[in-house]
């Protein structure tokens, strides 16, 4: 025949049942008070960064490439005229000014590609 456990015995277990029921429901609070502290730092810092700020610095952006691209093409343009004026009097065009001319194309060159890549995320931030 069993014993039938005591008052005594019964309230010391149901202590215990709590007592380790009450274990998990502390780490899942502090799991989930890290977890807000996360998403809190989350949008603070999101924040500091917002598609308008990155949309008006590629504005900014293409605006000095375009100055660059339009300087550059002024320097070709007038490297041409004086190939054709330098031409016609029977004069060699200068080492220095091919040096000139090849630096104007190479930077118009590369500031086409980077108007190019501007566009490009322009167009991710807009969609």
């Amino acid at each position: 025949m069993k014993k039938k456990p005591t008052n005594e015995e019964i309230l010391t277990a149901l202590n215990e049942i709590i007592r380790d029921s009450q274990k998990p429901k502390k780490v899942e609070l502090s799991l989930v008070k890290d977890i807000e502290k996360i998403y809190g730092k989350l949008i603070k810092d999101r924040s500091k960064i917002t598609t308008n700020d990155a949309i008006e610095s590629i504005r900014s952006l293409k605006l000095e490439v375009v100055k660059i691209k339009q300087d550059s093409a002024t320097g070709l343009k007038k490297i041409a005229e004086f190939k054709t004026a330098i031409k016609e009097i029977g004069i060699k065009f200068p080492d220095r000014m091919k040096g000139l001319e090849k630096q104007f194309q190479e930077t118009l060159k590369e500031m086409e590609s980077k108007q190019k890549n501007l566009d490009k995320a322009m167009k991710i931030l807009w969609y």
